[in-house]
């Protein structure tokens, strides 16, 4: 079973295993690593509707600390949002049938697969951190990994 992925916060309040100080500065380091120096301003493709270009607006105004998405990221995003407005619209819908709960999940697939992608959730910003501290070697490490 793979290592859970902990943010630096976690591990600095003590819950879980002990963790050296090396795991965690090499932990703090990865997180302040995946922040971008400069900021990227990113633009809503044309084709999304009013309210997915206001779920874009409110997830890039909350991301602006992390820092995370680029223009690279405009179409995952931009399906993200488009999917979030579409399921909110067919959430306040009443007397739903069959269809429309059936694309409800498939809506709720796409936006939790595509908010893990993009870092919006705790879970995948602690992953992408850890990846990055796993990256740095310790002194040892050569010696006792083979």
């Amino acid at each position: 079973m793979p290592t859970k992925a902990v943010s630096s916060e976690v591990m600095e309040a003590g819950s879980g295993k002990h963790w050296t100080r090396a795991e965690k500065e090499a932990r703090k380091a990865a997180a302040e690593g995946i922040k971008r120096k400069t900021r990227r301003s990113i633009n809503a493709p044309a084709w999304l509707s009013k309210d997915a270009k206001q779920v874009w607006n409110r997830v890039l105004s909350s991301t602006k600390g992390v820092e995370l998405l680029d223009n690279m990221d405009t179409e995952i995003l931009a399906v993200y949002c488009d999917s979030y407005a579409a399921y909110k619209d067919l959430t306040l819908q009443e007397n739903k049938t069959l269809d429309d709960i059936k694309a409800l999940q498939a809506y709720s697939r796409i936006i939790a697969q595509y908010a893990d992608k993009l870092g919006l959730n705790p879970t995948s910003r602690a992953r992408l951190v850890k990846k990055k501290a796993d990256k740095i070697k310790d002194a040892f490490g050569e010696k006792f990994d083979k």
